[in-house]
Protein backbone atom coordinates (compact mmCIF):
# COMPACT_ATOMS: atom_id res chain seq x y z
CA UNK A 1 0.00 0.00 0.00
CA UNK A 2 2.78 2.39 0.98
CA UNK A 3 4.66 1.58 -2.23
CA UNK A 4 1.55 2.32 -4.31
CA UNK A 5 1.09 5.69 -2.57
CA UNK A 6 4.76 6.55 -3.18
CA UNK A 7 4.43 5.63 -6.88
CA UNK A 8 1.25 7.70 -7.16
CA UNK A 9 2.96 10.71 -5.60
CA UNK A 10 5.98 10.26 -7.86
CA UNK A 11 3.75 10.01 -10.92
CA UNK A 12 1.80 13.14 -9.90
CA UNK A 13 5.03 15.06 -9.32
CA UNK A 14 6.33 13.94 -12.71
CA UNK A 15 3.13 15.13 -14.43
CA UNK A 16 3.32 18.52 -12.71
CA UNK A 17 6.99 18.84 -13.68
CA UNK A 18 6.22 18.03 -17.32
CA UNK A 19 3.33 20.49 -17.28
CA UNK A 20 5.55 23.27 -15.95
CA UNK A 21 8.18 22.45 -18.57
CA UNK A 22 5.63 23.29 -21.27
CA UNK A 23 5.53 26.89 -19.98
CA UNK A 24 8.99 28.50 -19.83
CA UNK A 25 7.55 31.51 -17.99
CA UNK A 26 6.15 29.37 -15.13
CA UNK A 27 9.03 29.98 -12.72
CA UNK A 28 8.99 33.71 -13.52
CA UNK A 29 5.26 33.93 -12.88
CA UNK A 30 5.56 32.14 -9.54
CA UNK A 31 8.44 34.46 -8.54
CA UNK A 32 6.41 37.47 -9.63
CA UNK A 33 3.43 36.42 -7.50
CA UNK A 34 5.56 35.70 -4.43
CA UNK A 35 7.36 39.06 -4.62
CA UNK A 36 4.08 40.88 -5.31
CA UNK A 37 2.36 39.32 -2.28
CA UNK A 38 5.40 39.98 -0.06
CA UNK A 39 5.63 43.70 -0.83
CA UNK A 40 1.85 44.10 -0.74
CA UNK A 41 1.88 42.85 2.85
CA UNK A 42 5.19 44.48 3.86
CA UNK A 43 4.49 48.05 2.73
CA UNK A 44 1.15 49.82 2.60
CA UNK A 45 2.31 52.14 -0.19
CA UNK A 46 3.18 49.34 -2.60
CA UNK A 47 -0.33 48.84 -3.99
CA UNK A 48 -0.98 52.55 -4.54
CA UNK A 49 -1.65 53.75 -8.12
CA UNK A 50 1.52 55.85 -8.16
CA UNK A 51 3.64 52.84 -7.16
CA UNK A 52 2.09 50.53 -9.74
CA UNK A 53 2.37 53.18 -12.47
CA UNK A 54 5.99 53.72 -11.45
CA UNK A 55 6.75 50.01 -11.98
CA UNK A 56 5.07 49.93 -15.38
CA UNK A 57 6.39 53.26 -16.65
CA UNK A 58 10.05 52.66 -15.76
CA UNK A 59 9.86 48.97 -16.62
CA UNK A 60 8.41 49.67 -20.06
CA UNK A 61 11.51 51.46 -21.37
CA UNK A 62 13.89 48.63 -20.51
CA UNK A 63 11.11 46.20 -21.40
CA UNK A 64 11.16 47.26 -25.05
CA UNK A 65 14.87 46.40 -25.12
CA UNK A 66 14.18 43.11 -23.33
CA UNK A 67 11.80 41.98 -26.08
CA UNK A 68 14.58 42.21 -28.67
CA UNK A 69 17.15 40.61 -26.38
CA UNK A 70 14.74 37.73 -25.70
CA UNK A 71 14.29 37.02 -29.42
CA UNK A 72 18.05 37.03 -29.88
CA UNK A 73 18.73 34.81 -26.86
CA UNK A 74 16.13 32.27 -27.97
CA UNK A 75 18.05 32.06 -31.25
CA UNK A 76 21.18 31.32 -29.21
CA UNK A 77 23.03 34.65 -29.22
CA UNK A 78 23.66 37.69 -26.98
CA UNK A 79 23.86 41.44 -27.51
CA UNK A 80 25.76 43.30 -24.80
CA UNK A 81 25.74 46.53 -26.83
CA UNK A 82 22.05 47.42 -26.39
CA UNK A 83 22.74 49.99 -23.66
CA UNK A 84 25.27 51.75 -25.89
CA UNK A 85 22.90 51.61 -28.89
CA UNK A 86 20.24 53.10 -26.63
CA UNK A 87 22.57 56.05 -25.93
CA UNK A 88 23.62 56.55 -29.57
CA UNK A 89 19.99 56.67 -30.72
CA UNK A 90 19.13 59.21 -28.03
CA UNK A 91 22.04 61.44 -29.09
CA UNK A 92 21.17 61.19 -32.79
CA UNK A 93 17.57 62.11 -32.01
CA UNK A 94 18.56 65.03 -29.78
CA UNK A 95 21.27 66.50 -32.00
CA UNK A 96 19.27 66.29 -35.22
CA UNK A 97 16.26 67.92 -33.56
CA UNK A 98 18.46 70.75 -32.30
CA UNK A 99 19.94 71.10 -35.80
CA UNK A 100 16.47 71.83 -37.19
CA UNK A 101 15.79 68.46 -38.82
CA UNK A 102 12.03 67.71 -38.99
CA UNK A 103 10.97 65.61 -35.96
CA UNK A 104 9.77 62.58 -37.93
CA UNK A 105 12.97 62.54 -39.97
CA UNK A 106 15.03 62.80 -36.77
CA UNK A 107 13.16 59.80 -35.41
CA UNK A 108 13.75 57.80 -38.59
CA UNK A 109 17.46 58.68 -38.58
CA UNK A 110 17.83 57.56 -34.96
CA UNK A 111 16.08 54.26 -35.70
CA UNK A 112 18.08 53.73 -38.89
CA UNK A 113 21.35 54.22 -37.02
CA UNK A 114 20.18 51.74 -34.37
CA UNK A 115 19.26 49.24 -37.08
CA UNK A 116 22.70 49.62 -38.67
CA UNK A 117 24.48 49.13 -35.34
CA UNK A 118 22.50 45.93 -34.86
CA UNK A 119 23.39 44.85 -38.38
CA UNK A 120 27.10 45.39 -37.66
CA UNK A 121 26.79 43.09 -34.64
CA UNK A 122 25.06 40.45 -36.73
CA UNK A 123 27.56 40.61 -39.59
CA UNK A 124 30.49 40.27 -37.19
CA UNK A 125 28.98 37.23 -35.49
CA UNK A 126 27.73 35.53 -38.67
CA UNK A 127 30.78 36.02 -40.87
CA UNK A 128 33.65 35.86 -38.37
CA UNK A 129 32.03 33.26 -36.07
CA UNK A 130 33.32 35.18 -33.07
CA UNK A 131 31.07 34.33 -30.08
CA UNK A 132 28.42 37.02 -29.76
CA UNK A 133 29.31 37.57 -26.11
CA UNK A 134 32.83 38.68 -27.15
CA UNK A 135 31.79 40.47 -30.34
CA UNK A 136 29.12 42.59 -28.68
CA UNK A 137 31.33 43.23 -25.66
CA UNK A 138 33.64 44.93 -28.14
CA UNK A 139 30.88 46.83 -29.91
CA UNK A 140 29.42 47.84 -26.55
CA UNK A 141 32.63 49.79 -25.89
CA UNK A 142 32.83 51.03 -29.47
CA UNK A 143 29.23 52.27 -29.58
CA UNK A 144 29.63 53.92 -26.18
CA UNK A 145 32.63 55.72 -27.66
CA UNK A 146 30.46 56.84 -30.58
CA UNK A 147 27.87 58.21 -28.16
CA UNK A 148 30.55 60.14 -26.30
CA UNK A 149 32.08 61.41 -29.53
CA UNK A 150 28.92 62.74 -31.17
CA UNK A 151 27.81 64.28 -27.88
CA UNK A 152 31.32 65.60 -27.09
CA UNK A 153 31.04 63.86 -23.72
CA UNK A 154 28.32 66.26 -22.57
CA UNK A 155 24.59 66.32 -21.99
CA UNK A 156 22.45 66.91 -25.09
CA UNK A 157 19.19 68.68 -24.28
CA UNK A 158 16.38 69.53 -26.68
CA UNK A 159 16.04 73.31 -26.71
CA UNK A 160 12.93 73.82 -28.85
CA UNK A 161 9.25 73.92 -28.06
CA UNK A 162 7.33 70.82 -27.06
CA UNK A 163 6.64 68.54 -30.02
CA UNK A 164 3.52 66.54 -30.79
CA UNK A 165 5.84 63.63 -31.63
CA UNK A 166 6.93 63.55 -27.99
CA UNK A 167 3.30 62.99 -26.97
CA UNK A 168 2.94 60.19 -29.51
CA UNK A 169 6.10 58.48 -28.33
CA UNK A 170 5.75 58.88 -24.58
CA UNK A 171 3.05 61.34 -23.59
CA UNK A 172 1.43 61.30 -20.19
CA UNK A 173 -1.85 59.35 -19.99
CA UNK A 174 -3.57 62.19 -18.14
CA UNK A 175 -7.08 60.78 -18.60
CA UNK A 176 -5.95 57.72 -16.63
CA UNK A 177 -3.58 59.41 -14.18
CA UNK A 178 -6.20 61.86 -12.92
CA UNK A 179 -8.59 59.08 -12.02
CA UNK A 180 -6.44 58.67 -8.90
CA UNK A 181 -5.56 60.89 -5.96
CA UNK A 182 -2.70 61.66 -5.90
CA UNK A 183 -2.37 61.34 -9.69
CA UNK A 184 -0.50 58.34 -11.09
CA UNK A 185 2.31 58.58 -13.69
CA UNK A 186 1.18 56.20 -16.44
CA UNK A 187 2.78 57.10 -19.79
CA UNK A 188 2.34 55.96 -23.38
CA UNK A 189 5.59 53.99 -23.24
CA UNK A 190 3.61 51.30 -21.39
CA UNK A 191 1.27 50.94 -24.36
CA UNK A 192 4.18 50.74 -26.82
CA UNK A 193 5.86 48.12 -24.64
CA UNK A 194 2.86 45.81 -24.50
CA UNK A 195 2.02 46.26 -28.19
CA UNK A 196 5.59 45.34 -29.17
CA UNK A 197 5.58 42.38 -26.77
CA UNK A 198 2.26 41.12 -28.18
CA UNK A 199 3.46 41.54 -31.76
CA UNK A 200 6.71 39.68 -31.16
CA UNK A 201 4.87 36.95 -29.25
CA UNK A 202 2.71 36.39 -32.32
CA UNK A 203 5.79 36.27 -34.55
CA UNK A 204 7.58 33.83 -32.26
CA UNK A 205 4.68 31.44 -31.66
CA UNK A 206 2.52 31.70 -34.80
CA UNK A 207 4.85 32.19 -37.76
CA UNK A 208 7.41 30.21 -39.72
CA UNK A 209 10.05 32.74 -38.68
CA UNK A 210 9.33 31.97 -35.03
CA UNK A 211 9.92 28.28 -35.72
CA UNK A 212 13.22 29.20 -37.37
CA UNK A 213 14.24 31.16 -34.28
CA UNK A 214 13.61 28.19 -31.98
CA UNK A 215 15.34 25.82 -34.39
CA UNK A 216 18.38 28.09 -34.72
CA UNK A 217 18.77 28.34 -30.96
CA UNK A 218 17.93 24.74 -30.18
CA UNK A 219 20.07 22.85 -32.71
CA UNK A 220 21.93 24.98 -35.23
CA UNK A 221 23.35 22.10 -37.26
CA UNK A 222 19.95 20.43 -37.36
CA UNK A 223 18.38 23.71 -38.47
CA UNK A 224 20.91 23.96 -41.32
CA UNK A 225 20.06 20.42 -42.36
CA UNK A 226 16.35 21.25 -42.44
CA UNK A 227 16.92 24.25 -44.69
CA UNK A 228 16.50 26.98 -42.07
CA UNK A 229 18.32 30.18 -43.17
CA UNK A 230 20.27 30.36 -39.93
CA UNK A 231 22.50 33.27 -40.91
CA UNK A 232 19.51 35.32 -42.02
CA UNK A 233 17.68 34.58 -38.75
CA UNK A 234 20.65 35.68 -36.67
CA UNK A 235 21.21 38.84 -38.72
CA UNK A 236 17.53 39.82 -38.54
CA UNK A 237 17.44 39.23 -34.78
CA UNK A 238 20.54 41.34 -34.21
CA UNK A 239 18.99 44.11 -36.31
CA UNK A 240 15.70 43.79 -34.41
CA UNK A 241 17.54 44.03 -31.09
CA UNK A 242 19.40 47.16 -32.21
CA UNK A 243 16.20 48.71 -33.57
CA UNK A 244 14.25 48.14 -30.35
CA UNK A 245 17.14 49.48 -28.24
CA UNK A 246 17.11 52.63 -30.38
CA UNK A 247 13.33 52.90 -30.17
CA UNK A 248 13.50 52.65 -26.39
CA UNK A 249 16.14 55.40 -26.40
CA UNK A 250 14.01 57.87 -28.37
CA UNK A 251 10.90 57.01 -26.34
CA UNK A 252 12.75 57.82 -23.13
CA UNK A 253 14.16 61.00 -24.67
CA UNK A 254 10.65 62.09 -25.61
CA UNK A 255 9.90 62.26 -21.88
CA UNK A 256 13.18 63.51 -20.42
CA UNK A 257 14.30 65.59 -23.47
CA UNK A 258 17.96 65.14 -22.50
CA UNK A 259 20.65 62.48 -22.76
CA UNK A 260 24.04 62.01 -21.09
CA UNK A 261 27.08 59.90 -22.11
CA UNK A 262 26.22 57.15 -19.60
CA UNK A 263 22.58 56.79 -20.65
CA UNK A 264 21.68 53.09 -20.88
CA UNK A 265 24.83 51.91 -19.07
CA UNK A 266 24.10 48.57 -17.39
CA UNK A 267 20.88 48.09 -19.37
CA UNK A 268 22.35 45.08 -21.18
CA UNK A 269 22.81 43.18 -17.92
CA UNK A 270 19.30 43.99 -16.71
CA UNK A 271 17.90 42.85 -20.07
CA UNK A 272 19.75 39.53 -19.95
CA UNK A 273 18.73 39.08 -16.30
CA UNK A 274 15.07 39.71 -17.17
CA UNK A 275 15.20 37.12 -19.94
CA UNK A 276 16.87 34.52 -17.73
CA UNK A 277 14.42 35.14 -14.89
CA UNK A 278 11.64 34.87 -17.48
CA UNK A 279 12.68 31.38 -18.53
CA UNK A 280 14.88 32.01 -21.58
CA UNK A 281 17.78 29.57 -21.58
CA UNK A 282 21.26 31.02 -22.01
CA UNK A 283 21.95 28.24 -24.51
CA UNK A 284 18.99 29.20 -26.70
CA UNK A 285 16.04 27.30 -28.14
CA UNK A 286 13.76 27.72 -25.13
CA UNK A 287 11.78 30.66 -23.78
CA UNK A 288 8.97 33.11 -24.49
CA UNK A 289 8.45 36.85 -24.84
CA UNK A 290 5.82 36.65 -22.10
CA UNK A 291 8.38 35.20 -19.72
CA UNK A 292 10.84 38.00 -20.52
CA UNK A 293 8.09 40.58 -19.91
CA UNK A 294 7.32 39.01 -16.53
CA UNK A 295 11.06 38.99 -15.83
CA UNK A 296 11.56 42.73 -16.35
CA UNK A 297 8.39 43.58 -14.40
CA UNK A 298 9.62 41.36 -11.56
CA UNK A 299 12.95 43.20 -11.47
CA UNK A 300 11.24 46.60 -11.58
CA UNK A 301 8.76 45.54 -8.88
CA UNK A 302 11.63 44.35 -6.70
CA UNK A 303 13.38 47.68 -7.19
CA UNK A 304 10.23 49.66 -6.34
CA UNK A 305 9.41 47.54 -3.29
CA UNK A 306 12.89 47.81 -1.81
CA UNK A 307 12.95 51.58 -2.39
CA UNK A 308 9.67 51.92 -0.53
CA UNK A 309 11.17 49.89 2.32
CA UNK A 310 14.29 52.10 2.22
CA UNK A 311 16.58 49.14 1.58
CA UNK A 312 20.08 49.91 0.15
CA UNK A 313 20.70 49.34 -3.57
CA UNK A 314 23.24 46.60 -2.75
CA UNK A 315 20.41 44.47 -1.38
CA UNK A 316 18.46 44.95 -4.62
CA UNK A 317 21.46 43.66 -6.57
CA UNK A 318 21.73 40.68 -4.23
CA UNK A 319 18.05 39.83 -4.72
CA UNK A 320 18.35 40.06 -8.51
CA UNK A 321 21.40 37.80 -8.40
CA UNK A 322 19.51 35.27 -6.30
CA UNK A 323 16.57 35.38 -8.71
CA UNK A 324 18.87 34.75 -11.67
CA UNK A 325 20.52 31.74 -10.04
CA UNK A 326 17.16 30.29 -9.00
CA UNK A 327 15.71 30.84 -12.48
CA UNK A 328 18.68 29.26 -14.26
CA UNK A 329 18.65 26.16 -12.05
CA UNK A 330 14.85 25.77 -12.24
CA UNK A 331 14.58 26.36 -15.97
CA UNK A 332 17.45 24.01 -16.86
CA UNK A 333 15.77 21.37 -14.72
CA UNK A 334 12.37 21.89 -16.32
CA UNK A 335 13.69 22.25 -19.88
CA UNK A 336 14.86 18.63 -19.88
CA UNK A 337 11.22 17.55 -19.73
CA UNK A 338 10.16 19.79 -22.61
CA UNK A 339 12.44 18.04 -25.08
Amino acid sequence: MAAEIARARSSAFHRVRQRLAEYPEAVAFISFLLIFVFFSLANENFLTPISISNILTFGSITGIVVVGVAMLMISGEFDLSVGSTFAVASYVFALTLNAGVPPVLSLLLALLVSLLLGAVNGLIVVYTRIPSFIATLGTMLAYRGIARAIGHGKFATYKGEHLFLFDVLNGSLDWLNHLFTPPAIFRLSIVWFFLIALGMTYVLLRTRYGNWVFATGGNRLGAYAQGVPVHKVLLVNFMLTGFLAGLAGVIQFAHRTSVDPLRGAGMELIAVAACVIGGVLLTGGYGTILGAVIGILTIQMLDQGLVLMQVPIQVFQAFVGLLIITAVVSNRYLARFAE
